[in-house]
């Protein structure tokens, strides 16, 4: 604003107007600098009752500094019809916006200007009977443009303060970040770095409330209804992707649930937990013990806290979950030991027959097995057998059921009474979900006369040199289910030259194509019959190679177990 004034009047306020510049300009305190310009116009205008007003945003201001009004009027934000360069009187009928300041009687207002910019007002209770004269003004713009530049300077300064007390925040708290990450990576065990977490969260944000809710798998830890986590777990993750304050929550219909128990849980907000830039859960972040709100810079520090524990809590899972794969490597490696160990490393010559076996193991090792073992009376004991289960469990079970049957062949007991004996020393020491299914049977290779016993196995083909086949079904339940109630029938075949018995685990009749179809009995039995002018071993090799064409580009799922024996 410019105003026109005699010299001599101008003179009259030259060292006053000298010695005030020298004073607002000689500090940076915003405080202080508002102060002398206020109590310098109250002195001078002589009136009890003054505000400064700084502009926050266009027409939108906070109360300042006040002297002779209550103290909480001041940093009352007072939003004005509009920015007016020329200052403005208001009434009781005319507010302008300032109502609150017109009820402590201010009226008046003079604006504070900065490069053609109105930065700020000051008010003042304009007393009736001592009106700001034009002549006054002299004084009082001169007053406001030297308190104007000292303003922006203390506001600048305030600023620059301000910055550099949150940088010095910022490299605080990456400091503390970069101590917590050596911390965090130095500990695999998941319930150390839950109890490191919490305290750690209770020391840098000061809450001992909050949750770690995983997409999937529930809750990790929680200090908070574990309830309402479930419940809204869904819903949650897809929600938060950034920080989010729980008054920020859209009012939404499919949100309104869980605004509702996020207020009634305490919760101040909720932090996306990623990896990958993909949220795998949430932080929910409780009320601060001490109450006060949590600002959007608090909100940023615990996202990079949380994910840090969040990385170090997968690191944990994923070392954890190494170990468990290398025990179970471990285990598959000693079980496929046990079974290869308890399989015949050569098998006897028997006169009047060829014969072949053969045991391929799936990756997971189940429990097959298969034996040839020459019986004192001259006959020769032929066994498969298929163990319920895989791992270490099926092949000890598969051990039991190997060294009961060499426990037995010397007695040269009845078939059907030593599956008896079998099944009931199975039944005894195992489990009702274990059992086996077992085929056995005693070859005289004078008569070639077979003897069997099929305890629940897939039935063996005979295949009779002129392409005829049968199937042997003869014995009785699955060993292991149950004690021995009924006796086990025994079945018998006579065999001649070109008849051949193929023997097999289901590993070999449901072994599956990329389509995951089986290969099935019915197949089997197909191809066999193709194969009767080979010998034993060329017949278990062409069924191995129709297996493996069968289930090319698929993974095998069991073992494969076959004995051929044909009559020479």
């Amino acid at each position: 604003m410019k105003h026109h004034h005699s010299p001599s009047s101008f003179d009259s306020h030259l060292v006053p107007l000298l010695e005030f510049s020298k004073v607002v300009n000689s500090s940076l305190d915003l405080s202080f600098i508002l102060g002398t310009l206020l109590l310098t116009l109250m002195g001078k205008l002589l009136i009890t009752r003054g505000v400064v007003l700084l502009k926050i945003k266009p027409k939108t201001y906070v109360v300042k500094y006040g002297k002779g009004i209550p103290k909480e009027v001041l940093e009352t934000t007072i939003t004005l019809s509009r920015d007016s360069a020329k200052g403005f009187t208001v009434t009781a009928t005319n507010t302008k916006g300032c109502d609150v300041l017109v009820q402590k009687g201010i009226n008046r207002f003079f604006p504070i200007i900065a490069h053609d910019a109105v930065i700020g007002y000051v008010g003042v209770a304009e007393h009736p009977k001592r009106p700001v004269v034009k002549e006054d003004m002299q004084f009082v713009d001169t007053i406001l443009n030297i308190s104007a530049a000292a303003i922006e300077k203390s506001l600048a300064f305030d600023e620059l303060r301000n910055v550099n007390r949150t940088l010095d925040g910022k490299v605080q708290q990456l400091k503390t970040l970069f101590e917590l990450g050596k911390e965090f990576s130095g500990i695999l065990d998941r319930e150390q770095l839950l109890k490191l977490f919490s305290l750690t969260f209770m020391g840098q944000v000061g809450t001992n409330r909050f949750a770690i809710c995983l997409k999937e798998g529930g809750s990790v830890y929680s200090r908070i209804n574990p309830e309402f986590l479930e419940k809204d777990r869904n819903v949650l993750c897809s929600l938060v992707t950034t920080p989010l304050f729980v008054s920020d929550i859209p009012n939404r219909k499919k949100y309104s649930e869980l605004k509702t128990h996020a207020i009634k849980e305490k919760i101040a907000a909720f932090i996306p937990l990623q990896l990958q830039n993909e949220v795998k859960g949430v932080l929910c972040l409780g009320e601060r013990l001490r109450g006060g709100k949590y600002t959007p810079n608090d909100l940023e520090y615990v996202f990079s806290l949380a994910n840090l524990a969040f990385v170090s809590l997968e690191n944990s899972r994923l070392f954890n979950e190494t170990i468990e794969k290398q025990k179970l490597e471990n285990e598959l490696l000693i079980a496929r030991e046990i079974q290869q160990g308890l399989l015949p490393r050569t098998l006897p010559e028997i006169h009047g027959f060829e014969i072949a076996g053969i045991n391929i193991s799936s990756k997971q090792v189940g429990g097959d097995y298969y034996d040839v073992i020459p019986a004192s009376n001259g006959t020769y004991i032929i066994t498969i057998a298929d163990v319920s289960g895989k791992g270490t469990p099926a092949s000890l079970l598969m051990a039991n059921v190997q060294a009961t049957v060499h426990a037995l062949v010397p007695f040269n007991l009845d078939l059907p009474v030593a599956t008896a004996r079998i099944n009931d020393v199975i039944h005894r020491n195992t489990s009702s979900d274990k059992f086996i299914t077992f085929f056995w049977g005693s070859l005289d290779p004078v008569s070639k006369i077979f003897r069997y016993v099929n305890a629940g196995h897939n039935p063996p083909f005979v295949v009779r040199a002129n392409g005829a086949v049968e199937r042997l079904t003869e014995g009785g339940m699955i060993l292991g289910i149950m004690k021995t109630m009924m006796p086990y029938q025994e079945g018998m075949v006579e065999l001649h030259g070109g008849d051949v018995v193929i023997l097999f685990t289901d590993g070999v009749s449901e072994a599956m194509d990329v389509n995951g179809n089986d290969y099935t009995e019915e197949r089997l039995e197909r191809f066999v019959q193709t194969l009767g002018g080979l010998s034993a071993q060329k017949i278990l090799t062409a069924i191995k190679n129709e297996i493996q064409l069968y289930t090319a580009g698929a993974p095998q799922s069991d073992d494969i177990t076959l004995v051929v024996f044909k009559a020479t």
